[in-house]
């Protein structure tokens, strides 16, 4: 069985959504193991400060007593909270200052080189060899990480604190690139979906268009009864197909919006009374009846609104009330108030009234795809959707059904002020 369309969108969003995701978490774990290298080449030569055995041994002095360190030396050494011992040939230790107790006092030559590149009892040490002898310089410990790379325990112990953080912006970011990833992909396929429905609308409207021709030069023309009403049906079918064609470009233009809205100030009222009037002008005698109720605060408000697609909106719910009239006279009724902060449109008819399913489509969020194949009145609430209303569809407890339309009002013009104002004067 076919899945219904906004299964298989949801799905494909979903599918984008993964794959953006994946995306999104390589390309963080790429930048995380970039800075991690950066970090390690800055601090590759890194060192902490101390004092370098060149400059221990210029101050050690050999007398007949052993070796003798300078005060300032000495002095040094303690600010730093350093050791130091002197290890000849053999491994035997000759001097040392400040060595902690647990440092032993005679070494093998394995341990000389253990020690070169590690500890000696948890202590860093650094080693510096001269002749025969060897100088070891012990830091305290807990200061120093010393493995082939080497760091301070405090810049350790900071990151120790800090890796939660960077886990949790890792993951922001993971979101956000999934989401940026995800929304220029759909973006991109809205945008060639868009395109392509363009270019099929327009390869449409050509040979449409000559259709009307023909059917409007055989209405004209000196033809039977019967075949002037062939000619009759062939335009209006035209006509239908015409405005499904752009109801289609509308559609798409507004679903992604892609249709920008030219707002300006406009008159509901003045709206609903020009719209009601071409219909009732275009119509049969007796075949439509619109009963309109226009309440006194609301012939002075204003929306914001895109004219154009207003009235077409209304258009297209004269049309579905015509075309589902069944039998009988098409009765509309009109209102339009003011609530507040919005005008309030109530549009009714006595036709046959909205299947259950029909309502379940058009009532929907405004963030989910509302009226597919619905479409005169998916376009409605498309157009009232963008511009920030809310369109409710209904069935009247005696028959036929309406359709609520909620539009935020917007200030006065001032021409409109101005000419109030003069009037009142």
């Amino acid at each position: 069985m076919k899945r219904p369309f906004f299964y298989r969108k949801q799905v494909r969003f979903l599918s984008y959504s993964i794959l953006a995701f994946v995306l999104a978490f390589w390309l963080t774990l790429l930048v995380n193991l970039f800075l991690f290298l950066v970090i390690l080449l800055k601090y590759r030569e890194y060192r902490i400060e101390y004092i370098k055995g060149d400059a221990i041994m210029e101050e050690l002095t050999l007398t007949d007593r052993g070796y003798e360190l300078s005060e300032d030396m000495g002095r040094r050494l303690d600010e730093r909270k350093q050791w130091a011992m002197l290890l000849d040939g053999t491994g035997k230790m000759v001097w040392s200052y400040g060595k902690p107790k647990e440092i032993k006092e005679s070494y093998t030559l394995s341990d000389i080189a253990r020690m070169s590149r590690w500890y000696l009892e948890d202590y860093p040490v650094y080693l510096r060899a001269f002749e025969d002898q060897v100088m070891v310089i012990g830091l305290p410990r807990k200061t120093m990480w010393k493995y082939n790379l080497q760091f301070p325990i405090s810049w350790i112990n900071y990151m120790k604190r800090v890796w939660f953080w960077v886990l949790l912006f890792d993951f922001v970011w993971i979101l956000v690139l999934a989401v940026i990833f995800t929304r220029r992909w759909s973006r991109s396929r809205e945008k060639a979906r868009i395109e392509w429905i363009a270019g099929i609308s327009h390869d449409i409207r050509t040979p449409l268009s000559v259709v009307l021709g023909y059917a409007d030069a055989l209405f004209s023309g000196d033809l039977k009864e019967e075949q002037r009403q062939q000619a009759v049906v062939i335009r209006h079918q035209s006509l239908v197909m015409k405005e499904l064609v752009e109801d289609l470009n509308l559609t798409s233009e507004l679903e992604y919006s892609m249709q920008a809205l030219r707002r300006e100030p406009v008159c509901p009222a003045v709206v609903l009374r020009e719209v009601a009037a071409a219909f009732l002008n275009d119509a049969r005698e007796g075949e439509l009846e619109v009963e309109m109720d226009i309440d006194r605060q609301a012939e002075g408000i204003w929306v914001s609104a895109d004219r154009r697609l207003l009235v077409r909106a209304l258009r297209n719910l004269f049309q579905n009330s015509l075309r589902h009239s069944g039998q009988k006279a098409t009765q509309i009724r009109l209102s339009l108030c003011r609530e507040r902060r919005f005008c309030r449109i109530l549009f009714s008819d006595n036709g046959i009234g909205y299947s259950r399913e029909m309502l379940r489509r058009l009532n929907v969020k405004k963030r989910q795809r509302p009226t597919q194949n619905i479409h005169g009145l998916g376009i409605v609430c498309k157009i009232i959707q963008a511009h920030g209303g809310k369109a409710v569809f209904g069935n009247c407890p005696g028959g036929g059904g309406f359709c609520e339309i909620r539009l935020w009002l917007a200030r006065t013009p001032k021409s409109d002020r101005r000419g109030k104002t003069a009037a009142g004067a």
